[in-house]
This record gives structure tokens, C-alpha cells and sequence, in this order.
């Protein structure tokens, strides 16, 4: 395939074509690769999306290998998960270079399924933020009007995956940090519900509001991604168990859903624009055959309030573990 074909595959697509054997998973993961190297070369003169990329596919794990699920498709993950002997910094220069000694459990589980870790995205310093303009590594620009920002703080993620510098890519989301750049960006974005998927490996701003989640091209490589991330972690207390797998989207049409929409949205606060293209999709969802409700949220006005009460709580120090327990801890987890 040429490199303009390539690109247009989703990640289902290309792992649907590599289990087939029309594609080499090492062609694909080169392709994004020279791209993902290319940006990061550039820095801010470029969309600035990544802190490092890898120099060669994967060698080892399930990247690539016959009949892994998500078949060596590249995956490029939020700077804030830890990665082993690869530099997870979370946008810090506090961090910069520091190299983990074990891999997060969302990652690990994606690379257990097949995919092979492409690059780590840039991001709002520790998370704090909703621009990516306030990384020690320089702010990532959005691709379709880089005199704009992608939002954040997954901001490399959501900017790669709308530039086409990777297939699919991790983000964490505390306060709207996978779902606003998705927006800004034009991808898909996912904040699963709490307990969804492990937060052992990451990098934690507030941690009882932290959650992991995909940022894709589309909703069909969004639930790949998810399936592959639940699931309970003993080195998690309020990760869950799934009973069944998550399913893939097999139909155009929208029949059998029912949309709720908070009549508090028609408030104040909302540009006039934004709200006349969330009608417009409201109302394309309703010729698929979604059936539209009105709810109602009475305590939407003071989340945001909420939030930077939670929030800031959450960077509070926690009580020292007993002698030996976090050494213990560990080496259950392993």
C-alpha cells in the first residue's frame, strides 16, 4: 500500500488487514513512525505532538505477531503514563529523562493485545491545564489552524491522531482533558466511567477523578481500544470488572438509542456557534432513528465549582504506607 493509503485505514482497518495479511505490521508502524519523527524534529515549528518516538517497531511482546488482536497497530500514549526504559515525564522538566521501571496497566494491556507503543504525546505540565501550551516541552498547535490551540491537557494525543501522525492514541481525562481537544480537534474522545480502567501507571493529578480513555478517528476504533483497557487490576482498589466484553458498533443507524439532553445546555456560557452545531448533530442523530429526551440536571451549574474543590484536594499528599507495605504492594502488582 502506499503511504496515502495507509493513512486513510482506521485502526480497526489496518488490524483487520494485518490479521488478513494484505498488510505487514512493520510497514504500517514505519509509516507513522517517519511521520511521528518528522513532527518531532520540527518542535514548536511543527504540531510539537510528541516528547519521544520510538526508533525502530517493536521487537518483542505481541506487536505484529500472528493473530494478536489489535494486530501491531501503533499506539501513541499521553506523556503521563509510565512506560518502562522509555522517558515518561508528564510534560515536566521535573521528570525529564526519567525512565520507569514498569509500564502503566492501560498501556500494558494494549501492548499485550498487539499494539506497539509508536510514541508518548505531549501534554499540559502534570495535566494542568486545557491548551497543551503550558508543557516545559513547548506548545503543541492544532492541525487545522495552528494559530489555535488542540485544547488539553491531551492535547498531543487529540492534535496526532486529527493530523493522521498516528492511528489512535491514550489519553487521561480529570476534568474534560480527553473530551475538550477531541472537540477542538474534530476525533473521537472517551472519559470512561470511573473504575473502567486501571489508573495503576499513571501519573496522577486528582485520583479520584483521573480515568484513562482513547482518543481515535472514529467511535468504531474508540471501543477496540476500550475493550482492550478494561477490566479489574489488583493494583488498583477502584478498578472494576467487566462481565462482558465491550462490542464493537455494527450499524449505521442510531434505532435503538435514546439521547438525553440537559435543558441547563441552553444556559449561558455557550457560544453561539458551538450550540447551533450541537443542534445540528442532535438533529442528524434523529434521521439515523435516535429518539431524543429532554432531562434535566439541576446541580450542572456548580460542578464547575465542584471540580476546583475535588480537584485541588486530591493533589494533597496521601498518609505514608507502613513500613514495607508499598514494597509488598509492588511486588504483588508484578
Amino acid at each position: 500500500m502506499s503511504a496515502s493509503e495507509l493513512l486513510e485505514l482506521s485502526a480497526a482497518e489496518a488490524a483487520e488487514a494485518i490479521a488478513s495479511g494484505s498488510l505487514s505490521a512493520g510497514e504500517l508502524f514505519d509509516c507513522y513512525r517517519e511521520r511521528a519523527t518528522r513532527d518531532r524534529a520540527a518542535g514548536e515549528d511543527g504540531l510539537n505532538c510528541f516528547t519521544w518516538v520510538a526508533e525502530e517497531a517493536p521487537a518483542q511482546g505481541a506487536a505484529g505477531q500472528a493473530g494478536a488482536l489489535l494486530g501491531g497497530v501503533p499506539l501513541a500514549v499521553k506523556d503521563l503514563f509510565c512506560t518502562e526504559g522509555v522517558p515518561s515525564q508528564s510534560g515536566s522538566r521535573i521528570l525529564e529523562g526519567y525512565q520507569p521501571p514498569y509500564t502503566a496497566s492501560a498501556v500494558a494491556r494494549l501492548r499485550d493485545a498487539g499494539a506497539g507503543l509508536l510514541a508518548k504525546t505531549n501534554q499540559d505540565e502534570f495535566a494542568m491545564g486545557s491548551s497543551t501550551e503550558n508543557s516545559a516541552f513547548g506548545a503543541t498547535r492544532n492541525p487545522w489552524d495552528r494559530e489555535r490551540v488542540p485544547g488539553g491537557s491531551s492535547g498531543g494525543s487529540a492534535a496526532a491522531v486529527a493530523a493522521g501522525l498516528a492511528p489512535w492514541a491514550l489519553g487521561t481525562d480529570t476534568g474534560g482533558s480527553i473530551r475538550q481537544p477531541a472537540a477542538l480537534c474534530g476525533i473521537v474522545g472517551l472519559k470512561p466511567t470511573y473504575g473502567t480502567v486501571s489508573r495503576y501507571g499513571m501519573i496522577a493529578f486528582a485520583s479520584s477523578l483521573d480515568q484513562a480513555g482513547p482518543l481515535t478517528r472514529d467511535v468504531t476504533d474508540a471501543a477496540l481500544m476500550l475493550r482492550h483497557m478494561v477490566g479489574r487490576d489488583p493494583c488498583d482498589a477502584t478498578s472494576l470488572q467487566f462481565p462482558e466484553a465491550i462490542e464493537l458498533p455494527d450499524a449505521e443507524r442510531l434505532d435503538d438509542v435514546t439521547l438525553g439532553v440537559p435543558e441547563e445546555l441552553a444556559g449561558e456560557g455557550i457560544e453561539a456557534g458551538v450550540l447551533d452545531t450541537f443542534h445540528a448533530a442532535l438533529a442528524l442523530a434523529q434521521e439515523l432513528g435516535a429518539q431524543v429526551r429532554e432531562v434535566r440536571l439541576p446541580h450542572a451549574p456548580h460542578a464547575l465549582s465542584a471540580y476546583y474543590v475535588i480537584a485541588p484536594a486530591g493533589l494533597l499528599q496521601p498518609r505514608p504506607l507502613r513500613r514495607g507495605a508499598l514494597r509488598a504492594a509492588r511486588q504483588e502488582c508484578r
